[in-house]
C-alpha cells in the first residue's frame, strides 16, 4: 500500500468519524470518544477487508 492512499484514507476516516460522533452526542467528551471508538472500528474493519484480499491475491 502505498503512502498516496494512506493521504487518502486519514482525512476520509476523521470527517467520518466526526459526522457519526457529533450526531449521536452533544456533550465534546462523549462526541470525541464516539470518535476514537469509532476511528478504531473503521481501521479494524478496513484492516480486516485488507488482509483477506492479500490472502486471496496470493492463492490466484
Amino acid at each position: 500500500m502505498s503512502l498516496g492512499y494512506l493521504m487518502l484514507y486519514l482525512p476520509l476516516l476523521i470527517a467520518v468519524s466526526c459526522v457519526i460522533g457529533g450526531t449521536r452526542h452533544e456533550k465534546p467528551a462523549l462526541i470525541l470518544d464516539q470518535i476514537l471508538r469509532n476511528a478504531a472500528w473503521i481501521t479494524t474493519f478496513m484492516l480486516g477487508i485488507y488482509a483477506v484480499l492479500q490472502v486471496v491475491s496470493w492463492s490466484i
